[in-house]
C-alpha cells in the first residue's frame, strides 16, 4: 500500500533525527512540512504527485504568501522549496517512489550538480559525482 505524503514527512523528519540535525531544524522542517500538507493533503498518497503538481506548488499563493495575505519572504519560499526538493529526493532513493516529481527547472542546489567548473574553466566532478563513478 502506497504511503501517505503524511507519513512520508514523519518518516523523514524521524530520518533526520537519527542524522544528527538539531531540534531547531527539525522545528522548521516540521513547519514547512504542514504547509506542504495543507497544499497537497496529508492523506495524499505519496506516489500520486507528479512534477506538474509540485511546480503548481511552487508558484501557489499556499507558498508565496502568508495566511494574512502578505508576500512571503524570498528566503523562507527558497527554503521550504528546497526542503520539498531534499524530501522528494531521499523519497525516491529510499525507494517510496519510483520517479523524481520536480520540475525539470527546480533548482537542485551545489550537491546534486554532476560537474561542477573550477576556477580555471575547467570541468571537474563533485566528490558525489566521483563517489558513483
Amino acid at each position: 500500500m502506497a504511503e501517505t505524503l503524511h507519513q512520508a514527512t514523519e518518516a523523514y523528519l524521524e530520518h533526520l533525527k537519527s542524522q544528527g540535525k538539531k531540534d531547531r531544524t527539525i522545528y522548521t522542517y516540521g513547519k514547512d512540512f504542514q504547509l506542504i500538507e495543507a497544499h497537497f493533503g496529508a492523506d495524499r498518497k505519496l506516489d500520486t504527485i507528479l512534477p506538474q503538481h509540485v511546480g503548481k506548488f511552487f508558484k501557489s499563493d499556499d507558498l508565496l504568501k502568508l495566511p494574512s495575505g502578505k508576500e512571503r519572504a524570498k528566503p523562507t519560499i527558497n527554503k521550504t522549496m528546497r526542503v520539498m526538493r531534499m524530501f522528494l529526493v531521499w523519497a525516491k532513493e529510499t525507494g517510496r517512489i519510483n520517479k523524481l516529481p520536480l520540475p525539470k527547472d527546480t533548482p537542485m542546489g551545489h550537491s546534486a550538480k554532476k560537474d561542477q567548473q573550477d576556477d580555471t574553466g575547467k570541468k571537474r566532478k563533485t566528490a558525489q559525482a566521483a563517489a558513483q563513478s
